[in-house]
């Protein structure tokens, strides 16, 4: 059964709109479904390979057909039919109940109509979610760096940035980070015509910030996204936290914790006399210490300790 104009209109757009729905997708699919075929409820059941479906025989049907839920789930609660789609790895099952009558054949051939449909827009909310994950993840990661980033375009405008950037930059979306006559404009724009390996440049006057321009890892424009021709990467000031960073070298190297709250200090560019200072130590305690977590860590000084927290993971807290 061809899907029929006015439900292209009442049903398809909502399906395909659906995908970006938040809190809940397809709501409103839903609800005009509910009217279309006179149901009582309409609801829709997803599972993931790390979480399937509990209902074995929901599990056991095949994708774009459709049963009557009499077979299988609640057999003696009214009349309901069932469709599955998957998509990557996901499956979803549109189930549709009515208590006092059971659904008509075209009601069934509207559905499977459906099924296909229903497949493509769980393949796009699948990917429109893995891409939302993806994002969030780097922007944690860079974040706890304390590295913030900024999309430029060929026209030396800004296509896209974090939040921290944002707030250091005081810039948005199609806003340029500096003005096109001025010393870094000129750079800016320049390197987004012809990216080289790395270009440094500092913006503004009263409060200027530093930014590292590095080409793209991919130039290619889409019909409704420019192309990204440049990145910029922030070092966010006041960045790390000194009671984390020690419970990572802790961990890492079974130091104490007073030794690894020294190391921790150190590291971050103390010097024995500020780390003294920093943590409530007398200068010879903190130069007792400096002798324990040099031997425990094999370190010949200062210099070799620095070195080795910034190039572990403790350099992320």
């Amino acid at each position: 059964m061809p899907i029929a104009r006015i439900d292209e209109t009442d049903l398809l757009i909502p399906l395909y709109d659906g995908v970006h729905g938040e809190p809940q997708p397809w709501a409103l699919f839903r609800k005009r479904l509910t009217r279309r075929v006179r149901s009582d409820e309409v609801t829709l059941i997803a599972s993931t390979t790390a979480n399937p479906v509990a209902d074995d025989w929901l599990a056991g049907l095949r994708g774009g057909r459709v049963y009557p839920v009499e077979e299988g789930i609640d057999p003696g609660a009214g009349f309901g039919r069932v469709v599955r789609a998957d998509a990557d790895g996901v499956s979803l099952w549109l189930v549709i109940r009515r208590r006092s009558s059971d659904f008509s054949a075209a009601d069934g051939a509207l559905l499977g109509a459906l099924a296909p449909h229903l497949a493509v827009a769980l393949r796009t909310r699948v990917a429109l979610e893995r891409q939302r994950v993806r994002a969030s993840v780097e922007n944690v990661a860079l974040s706890q760096a304390a590295v913030e980033w900024v999309a430029l375009g060929r026209d030396a405008r800004v296509l896209a940035l974090s939040d921290g950037a944002a707030g250091l930059l005081g810039r948005g979306v199609d806003e340029r980070l500096a003005a096109g006559r001025s010393e870094a404009g000129a750079t800016i724009a320049a390197f987004c015509l012809a990216p080289s390996w790395a270009t440094a440049v500092v913006i503004g006057d009263a409060e200027p910030v530093g930014l590292l321009l590095v080409p793209p890892p991919v130039a290619v424009a889409t019909d409704v996204v420019p192309a990204v021709a440049a990145v910029g990467l922030l070092m966010m000031p006041g960045g790390g936290d000194l009671a984390a960073r020690a419970a990572v070298l802790s961990a890492l190297h079974g130091l104490a914790p007073s030794e690894a709250r020294f190391a921790a200090a150190i590291g971050s560019g103390e010097s024995i006399v500020g780390a003294a200072a920093r943590l409530g130590l007398t200068i010879e305690t903190a130069r007792n210490y400096s002798k324990r977590v040099y031997a425990k860590l094999r370190v010949e000084g200062q210099v070799e300790l620095v070195r080795l927290v910034e190039d572990s993971v403790a350099a992320l807290v």
